[in-house]
């Protein structure tokens, strides 16, 4: 357990796929709280981001077609300070499950800050709980432990200089 979200992806990034590839949606490149940006600390893990699809339509297919014999990992990121509306098709975390396991790569699952209770019943939007992504399959899921379980939170230049 880590302070925040930027730090467990990174920590996971750098343990299983340093120097390896990790397939992610071009979608899901987001900025998170505090200014860290996927792809920046995907680089500063070791990892080697691959990125499929398109900014608003991600198939499977996309990702069967990037796997190679240097995939390491499977990502899916929760764009949860963003919506993409329209035409738009996100391959889900059970998906990328299915494929992880037809090829044996690890599926990983960046909740954002994470939810545990369901809030759609207080009427608000539907969001993933780590219950749901941990029953879909995912093998590591991670989420912002200061956010969802009200630890300490970091000055951010102290973040932005230690991550």
């Amino acid at each position: 357990m880590v302070n925040n979200n930027a730090s467990a992806v990174l920590l996971a990034l750098g343990t299983l796929a340093k120097g390896k590839e990790v397939i992610v949606s071009r979608g899901q490149l987001v900025e998170i709280g505090g200014s860290f940006r996927i792809p920046e600390v995907m680089e500063q893990s070791g990892a080697i981001l691959v990125d499929v699809g398109a900014t608003n339509k991600t198939h499977p297919r996309d990702y069967r077609s990037a796997v190679t014999g240097e995939t390491a990992l499977l990502l899916h990121v929760h764009t949860s300070n963003y919506r993409i509306v329209g035409f738009t098709r996100e391959t889900t975390v059970e998906e990328l499950v299915e494929l992880g396991s037809e090829y044996k790569i690890p599926v990983m699952s960046d909740l954002g800050s994470g939810f545990l209770v369901d809030l759609a019943k207080y009427g608000l939007p539907k969001e993933p709980s780590v219950q749901e992504t941990v029953a879909a399959g995912a093998d590591v899921v991670t989420f912002s432990g200061d956010k969802l379980l009200g630890g300490p939170r970091p000055a951010s230049s102290w973040a932005r200089n230690t991550i």
